[in-house]
């Protein structure tokens, strides 16, 4: 009896240990952007040593940066259609004649409330690259 106990019970201890562990280091994983209330598109991760919040007097400061094996123009499409169901204001882009800053191949504008998101998105050898920039405007 003892041994099926042990057979039975340790394994189910471990996996639970293991989903706690797993589900606390998820929930830190997307930090930054949940910080901005902006959603990952799927095939991204953020990077999370990449992030930066300040906050000061004048509003929030937040930098994010994901990458992942997407299409650069698949990611920019997903954010200029997913910004403004979350009440942004696609304000430009680079269609629109923005100048992206640095050397992203895709960049937008979005205005929600008193903050300005700016996203870039850019070719990092077989990788997008996915910059996000929060700012009080």
């Amino acid at each position: 009896m003892n041994i099926i106990c042990k057979r039975l019970i340790l394994p189910v201890l471990v996996a639970s240990v293991l989903s706690t562990l797993i589900s606390k280091a998820q929930d830190g994983r997307n930090q930054m952007l949940m910080d901005m209330a902006i959603p990952l598109m799927d095939g991204l991760q953020e990077n999370t040593e990449e992030g930066m919040l300040f906050d000061s007097p004048d509003g929030r400061i937040i930098s994010a940066q994901a990458s992942g094996v997407v299409g650069q123009k698949a990611a920019f499409d997903y954010y200029r259609v997913v910004l403004p169901s979350l009440g942004w204001q696609i304000d430009q882009d680079y269609q629109t004649g923005m100048s992206c800053e640095g050397e992203p191949d895709y960049c937008l504008s979005a205005v929600r409330g008193e903050e300005t998101l700016l996203v870039n998105v850019a070719n990092n050898e077989k990788l997008s690259v996915v910059t996000y920039s929060l700012s009080p405007k």
